[in-house]
């Protein structure tokens, strides 16, 4: 029997969560008008657009799970995803930072991409700490890692191997770990952070691909909004869950 968990008192209720829930449906909302209007905006002004935005979201969530951790029994998992929104954040404003200082070509391969492929592991717990586990056919978990990772080892047969195709892999790696671990934990049960997480793993799939082979491509800058609003969906997800995120299993 699964039983629902308790909110210490007075932890998430109220106006106050309806007006947070509220600024992540902003973002949301605000994230799908700027990739609809890609072709319309300038690129230096889209991309700007779009990494504030990915930054709000992710510092913004971060910040309001620290808060939700030290307000509510000190739920590991606020702590979880207030790091990997966090860890990812910093490293954003660290890529924008090189790239207002002329230095593009700099930011992949880079520390700046450690910092990347970290936030996913950390999401990752969240999902371990927060979500019930569920027992699947034990061959299906292993073979979509292996799937989510016959691209990046394609590109080391083709291309040799190289700081770019190496970091290319760990990017993919971390996308179909986070995917495994989400799997396992449940995650279908919770669309909004399903389909946020989805986001942003498929927009990491894209990115180094991109850094690599398609870099003067117009249109592939969109994928920037596909992280505010995976980031948006995450937040809206989990604020969402009755009670602490986390859910216990008893039988």
């Amino acid at each position: 029997m699964t039983h629902a968990p308790v909110y210490p008192a007075g932890c998430g209720n109220g106006p106050s969560l309806k007006l947070i829930t509220g600024f992540f449906w902003v973002i949301l909302g605000a994230s799908v008008l700027l990739a609809l209007m890609i072709l319309f905006l300038p690129d230096k002004i889209f991309l700007a657009i779009s990494n504030y935005l990915q930054i709000i979201a992710a510092i913004a969530g971060s910040l309001v799970f620290l808060y939700f951790w030290h307000h509510c029994g000190s739920e590991e998992t606020y702590l979880y995803v207030a790091g990997g929104l966090g860890v990812w954040g910093i490293s954003n404003i660290a890529w924008y930072v090189n790239v207002l200082m002329g230095l593009r070509n700099m930011v992949f391969p880079s520390l700046i991409d450690i910092g990347m492929i970290a936030s996913f592991l950390i999401m990752s717990i969240a999902f371990q700490k927060g979500l019930p586990k569920k027992q699947l056919a034990p061959h299906i978990l292993p073979g979509l890692l292996v799937l989510f990772l016959i691209i990046p080892i394609g590109i080391i047969i083709i291309s040799g191997i190289s700081a770019s195709s190496l970091v290319t892999l760990l990017y993919f790696f971390a996308c179909g770990f986070l995917i495994v671990i989400g799997l396992a934990h449940s995650l279908y049960a919770y669309p909004k952070i399903l389909i946020g997480t989805l986001l942003f793993v498929f927009t990491f799939m894209i990115y180094p691909l991109r850094e690599m082979f398609f870099l003067e491509n117009p249109v592939l800058p969109v994928i920037g909004t596909f992280v505010s609003a995976g980031f948006s969906l995450i937040a809206i997800g989990w604020l969402s869950i009755s009670g602490p995120a986390k859910i216990s299993e008893n039988t």
